[in-house]
């Protein structure tokens, strides 16, 4: 419950002292302002998975902004995050030096904390999905329908923040199969019950969306849409893609002899760019720890502790090299659930280490080396050293301070859309600007752009810069991160 606490605590400073809201947040802002607004439909129409947004929303007529409520709800989920990670290690090992050190692991994972400074629905999949895994865990004990119920809502409000969720829900009843305490009868016993009451709580879910005046098939649908040109280019690319890729790959010469090859390129390719992911969402700190449990032979639980974990990582790990494979990026926050239920086995690691130096009398010396690492996770999680970026709260304080009212702002940047009030779609806004949009603007417009090499390079251009008036910079003329132009007529 300290734990718990202290997450809470943890979370209440990011409140405080809020960064620059994440380009996602947005979305979900924009969504909860529209489901105030007009309704449910209206919000499912802007964002299909919009639960995320509807929890925004409610929790702001508490009175708080739409930003500090989403900074509230990933509040209480990181605290449910936090609860649900110790109560599965204590299952692993219930010793009071191994629960302290799960709480010091988990409150101080440095990969886990950059998170909590962003607006993003992962936390809440992320924190449900434990907890259901600990109900799971718990289910396969004691047999307890309380506990395969608890399992199954979890997962299913897990669905309503990231629609993976439902290959969890629908895979991980399996794994009851293989606990290996009980004889077959009773497995595909404990199985059909779980099963059973997945089926059930899925159908009323079905059931009360559709009074809502909602089609889980239609959100379905429209979420598949979104990835289907991405599936077909990754899967069925054309000849001319294929030919431009074997190029990029294999040279102009190469390529006539090794395009068959592209897609075994592909997949080791994005193997290494997945394993790479990994190891930044574990951290320097946990993976080589790990190993080092792993080569000692300090990891072993129990099997049927095992199983269900080994089922939530493989149906992670297919799920995030697929999202890689025909969306040709990903992001560490995807794989962080791998991450955590990996980290699951640091304080079991660390509690090993620790008892072995005690019996080689290294008892003070062992304390100063955990006492070190965990400074250096906190040092890690809670000192930032990323560029200020007070230079868009500048920018955003100058136009408003503008007198003119009834000039339109073109932007790339989210943050200066929104908190001019001065664009609409504030969440539509997109990194890079045209010319055709620099060209279209009216005589007066203003123009805040976020200056990348793109950006830079647009501006330099003799039919682009001679629509531009330079009105100022910020931080300053000599490190222009933002430049504010003015639409004049040429």
């Amino acid at each position: 419950m300290i734990a718990v606490i202290l997450s809470v605590l943890i979370s209440i400073i990011t409140i405080l002292f809020p960064d620059t809201p994440n380009d996602d947040a947005y979305v979900y802002i924009k969504t909860a302002e529209i489901f105030l607004a007009e309704g449910t439909i209206a919000a499912f129409q802007h964002y299909a998975w919009a639960g995320y947004s509807l929890l925004i929303a409610f929790v702001s007529q508490l009175g708080f902004s739409l930003f500090t409520s989403a900074f509230v709800i990933n509040a209480l989920f990181y605290a449910l995050l936090v609860y649900s990670f110790l109560s599965i290690v204590k299952l692993i090992d219930d010793s009071p030096q191994v629960l302290i050190l799960a709480a010091l692991s988990v409150l101080l994972y440095p990969q886990l904390n950059e998170y909590r400074y962003l607006i993003i629905r992962d936390v809440g999949f992320w924190a449900l999905s434990l907890f259901a895994l600990w109900q799971l865990l718990l289910f396969g004990t004691n047999r307890a329908i309380v506990h395969a119920f608890a399992f199954s809502l979890a997962l299913l409000i897990a669905t309503s923040f990231r629609a993976e969720a439902i290959a969890y829900l629908t895979v991980v009843p399996f794994a009851v199969l293989f606990d290996s305490r009980f004889d077959k009868g009773i497995r595909r016993q404990n199985f059909l019950r779980l099963s059973g009451i997945v089926l059930a709580l899925s159908i009323a879910s079905l059931f009360l969306l559709a009074l809502g005046g909602m089609s889980f098939g239609s959100l379905l649908t429209d979420f598949i849409s979104r990835y289907e040109p991405l599936v077909e280019r990754a899967f069925n690319p054309s000849v001319t893609e294929a030919a431009m890729l074997g190029t990029v790959l294999f040279g102009e010469h190469a390529t006539n002899y090794s395009q068959e090859y592209i897609a075994v390129f592909l997949v080791m390719g994005f193997a290494a760019v997945l394993a790479a992911n990994l190891f930044n969402g574990i951290g320097g700190p946990y993976f080589w720890l790990l190993l080092y449990g792993a080569l000692k032979k300090y990891i072993k639980t129990e099997q049927h502790l095992v199983v269900p974990v080994i089922f939530y990582l493989m149906i992670n790990a297919i799920i995030i090299f697929g999202f890689l494979y025909i969306s040709r990026y990903l992001s560490s926050r995807y794989a962080m659930l791998f991450c955590l239920l990996v980290a699951l086995m640091i304080p079991i690691v660390l509690s090993r280490i620790i008892d072995s130096f005690r019996g080689r009398n290294w008892g003070t010396i062992g304390m100063r080396v955990v006492i070190l690492f965990f400074g250096y996770l906190g040092f890690d999680s809670f000192i930032s050293f990323g560029d200020s970026k007070d230079f868009v709260f500048e920018s955003i304080n100058w136009i408003k301070e503008q007198p003119e009212t009834d000039v339109n702002l073109i932007t790339n940047n989210h943050a200066i859309a929104y908190f001019t009030g001065k664009v609409f779609d504030y969440d539509l806004t997109q990194r890079s600007l045209t010319e055709d949009q620099i060209s279209a603007a009216q005589p007066n417009d203003l123009i805040a752009i976020e200056m990348y090499y793109e950006m830079t390079e647009l501006v330099t251009r003799d039919q682009v810069g001679n629509l531009l008036d330079l009105q100022i910079a910020f931080p300053s003329l000599e490190d222009q991160r933002v430049t504010i132009y003015r639409r004049i007529n040429y």
